[in-house]
């Protein structure tokens, strides 16, 4: 077929699956002492002195090429004997953590080709990537940040515990396993949305919130469809079922245009026979205002519509979902290359793309069965063909949640006692998980976690409010609370002892004497104050945080050290006293009886005799630190931090923001990196502070030891507005977990081991 289609093309990332780019070629290794001369000007990088250097060289803008995980370079010092080996420089660096390695004084340089392996070697790498969003005004922007060398063993990402956790992301572009961020419908990836310890996000989630994730677009056509009957449209959709019959495109044309949709050029001479106008006409037909809008998150619990006991709203729904099918189908038809699908679908308007995840979705999960009643009438019914795999996602995510009940989830999972409502026809929430028809995004973690609910009869009515539209949510079950990721209690008790997180949600978290045996809460959380991201801070991502600095012709030594935790000292002392809320004086309107309340949330601590309350105020986020490989790592000078053990005068710190060089928030805007390095940025941005300038300091927050100590710098980050990175020192040196600071715009970076190995977390909270 000769379709306009086909001549669509996409942009590639300059990426293969791994996101690695091949291995930039350096030049011959060589050591010695060098002149500090002054490097060549240029317009984005702010005047800095090295230590020793020559006064105001000015620095250039990059290192020039990508960073990756490089290999050990073979390069040893003259022998006294051929029989007599010693290690390289890097080995050597690496075994002892001392700097500069043997063999070099501090006043020496290094050559670039040096300093990369010394420096730059397994180094975690961070790059920005700012995209337009397509058919919006300018200045609608999406953000995404890569990890050079991400692989399934080196990610900050949580992995999905069952492939059914999978649907909270849709790449619509693609195989559903080739999860590139930008290829996502849901904008920020939630693939991305967790981090590998619990309550944490991942640096590409973090980045993409500051990114324009709704923009003001309107397409509405005027065409309507033809009318149909509800049987009508079940029996196409059945037909549609084993796909089109492309070999007869008379027929293709011949139903669409004289059952669904009327063809606008039929009497002019020239019908739309092509597989392109047809879509054309589908897209103009359902861009109409009156169809549902998917895009919309009210509307992202699918179940309210497909079993609905408004025939009405049942009907318009099959009669939009046949629409979108016929269109999903024709798009991803066997004549179209991959690359025009992509193009196409990328290019789409918000309301049409979502159809097409509706579509898909159903095609995937649901099946129409016909049975007949007489020799003149016919029923149909569903067949829920993921209800099995669901069923054991279920299974998996109470098991691992610890639920108070298992034993009543495992008796009514099994469907054998027919007293029981069947699973699915329990709540709207229950369908939509049971039939596997979940759009993407943040929807599906309150699916799951209602449909838990459901399958417990001792919860009673008190948990019936739990709803992905009051994000900012948790509940007391028996002796156990459970949160939201989303709410900043998880977030902070995300640290917290025998606590997990799964599918959105963060538990079995410690028990509160404030709320009663079972009632759901939600929780007023304040907008962080941490600056948000705009362009310039995106785009500079790798250019600022540069292991190396900035290019230079040579890299003294002085201009590093070795950042190293205090795992000495670590106090043992500090422990989690209560889990307090207090309801909010001015409470919402109720919802109806029973309805949650509003509740401001506070953690106590106690060490050495006294109590430290924190307020948990702030929606902050905690960002999973990217893994380095072989650290420790060097730091460069310009990367200023500020080390403080968690007993060491933590809590007496009340103006951070002001020594990191925070300014006020304005409007809605961000910032962060560091002093010298990134004010040159700011050149072309006048109006309004970049986000990194605003990060001239970072503070190290050394939380080792048991897993309390680690919940108190939560605490403290959500008492006083700071996110922060998360950096568990088994994974990522202190340099690296800096850097990452310094690239996501943050002020604070938490130090952690992940707790104490002799912790146990068997009958903890009951």
């Amino acid at each position: 077929m000769n379709s306009e289609i086909g001549r669509w093309d996409l942009s590639p990332r300059p990426y293969g699956p791994n996101w690695s780019p091949k291995s930039p070629k350096y030049g011959e290794l060589q050591v010695g002492r060098h002149p500090r001369t002054q490097t060549s000007p240029i317009t984005t990088r702010t005047q800095v002195t090295r230590h020793g250097s020559n006064p105001n060289p000015v620095r250039p803008s990059s290192s020039g090429g990508e960073k990756v995980m490089l290999p050990f370079r073979q390069f040893a010092p003259p022998r006294r004997a051929e029989s007599y080996s010693h290690p390289t420089p890097l080995e050597e660096f690496r075994s002892s953590r001392r700097w500069p390695p043997a063999g070099y004084r501090q006043d020496e340089a290094l050559h670039p080709g040096v300093a990369e392996d010394l420096i730059s070697a397994g180094a975690s790498n961070f790059k920005g990537y700012v995209d337009r969003i397509p058919n919006a005004p300018t200045g609608y922007d999406r953000f995404y940040a890569v990890m050079e060398s991400e692989h399934q063993s080196r990610t900050d990402r949580a992995p999905f515990r069952h492939h059914a956790y999978r649907d909270i992301s849709l790449n619509m572009t693609g195989p559903a396993d080739s999860q590139f961020p930008w290829l996502s419908l849901e904008q920020p990836c939630m693939a991305y949305a967790f981090g590998k310890s619990a309550g944490t996000i991942t640096l590409n989630y973090w980045t993409g919130i500051s990114g324009s994730n709704n923009p003001p677009l309107k397409f509405a056509g005027n065409a309507k469809p033809r009318k149909l009957k509800l049987l009508q449209i079940l029996e196409r959709l059945q037909q549609l079922e084993k796909g089109l019959d492309e070999e007869d495109p008379e027929e293709l044309y011949r139903y669409l245009y004289s059952t669904l949709i009327e063809d606008p050029e039929k009497y002019t001479g020239n019908p739309h026979y092509g597989m392109e106008q047809q879509i054309a006409d589908l897209i103009t037909v359902l861009t109409h205002p009156t169809w549902i809008d998917f895009s919309n998150q009210r509307n992202h619990v699918v179940a309210k519509f497909f079993d609905s006991s408004d025939q009405q709203k049942k009907h318009e729904f099959f009669h939009q979902l046949l629409l979108s099918v016929e269109l999903y189908l024709r798009i991803h038809s066997s004549h179209h290359a991959d690359k025009a699908k992509r193009k196409l679908i990328l290019q789409l308007p918000p309301t049409i793309a979502w159809d097409l995840a509706v579509a898909q979705r159903w095609l995937e999960n649901m099946s129409i069965t016909k049975s007949r009643i007489s020799s003149t009438q016919s029923t149909f019914g569903f067949d829920l063909k993921s209800k099995t795999r669901q069923k054991d996602a279920l299974r998996v995510f109470a098991q691992t949640l610890k639920w108070p009940n298992m034993d009543e989830i495992d008796y009514v999972l099994e469907e054998k006692d027919h007293k029981e409502k069947s699973l699915e026809d329990r709540s709207a929430d229950a369908m939509s998980w049971f039939s596997g028809i979940i759009l993407p995004g943040k929807t599906m973690p309150w699916l799951i976690m209602n449909s838990l609910v459901d399958c417990d009869r001792d919860t009673g009515d008190a948990l019936k409010y739990l709803t992905h539209m009051h994000p900012a949510a948790g509940f007391q079950y028996r002796a156990n609370t459970y949160w939201s990721a989303q709410c900043i209690v998880g977030k902070v008790l995300g640290a917290a002892r025998g606590v997990t997180q799964i599918a959105g949600w963060v538990g079995p978290c410690i028990y509160t004497p404030d709320l009663k045996r079972s009632e759901c809460v939600r929780i007023r959380q304040l907008q962080s104050l941490d600056p948000r991201l705009l362009p310039k801070d995106v785009e500079s991502m790798d250019e600022r945080t540069n292991p190396l600095g900035p290019q230079e012709e040579s890299y003294p030594i002085d201009d590093y050290e070795v950042p190293m935790p205090d795992a000495n000292e670590v106090t043992d002392l500090i422990r989690m006293e209560k889990l307090a809320f207090i309801p909010v004086k001015d409470q919402p309107p109720p919802k109806g009886p029973g309805a949650p309340l509003l509740f401001d949330a506070a953690i106590s601590f106690a060490c050495g005799g006294e109590s430290w309350p924190m307020r948990l105020k702030y929606d902050v986020e905690f960002i999973q630190a990217f893994p380095c490989h072989q650290g420790p790592h060097v730091l460069f000078y310009d990367f200023k931090y500020k080390a403080i053990r968690i007993d060491e005068g933590l809590v007496d710190i009340v103006d951070w923001a002001r020594q990191s060089g925070r300014t006020s928030r304005p409007s809605s805007v961000r910032s962060s990196p560091s002093s010298k390095m990134s004010k040159a940025l700011t050149t072309t941005s006048t109006a309004i502070e970049l986000a990194h300038t605003q990060v001239q300091k970072v503070l190290a927050i050394e939380a080792m030891g048991v897993s309390d100590n680690e919940v108190f710098a939560r605490a403290w980050c959500a008492h006083h507005g700071h996110s922060a990175i998360i950096a568990n020192t088994k994974e990522t040196c202190m340099a690296c977990a800096i850097r990452e600071a310094y690239a996501a715009c943050v002020s604070v970076v938490i130090f952690t081991e992940g707790g104490k190995e002799e912790e146990k977390d068997v009958g903890l909270y009951g």
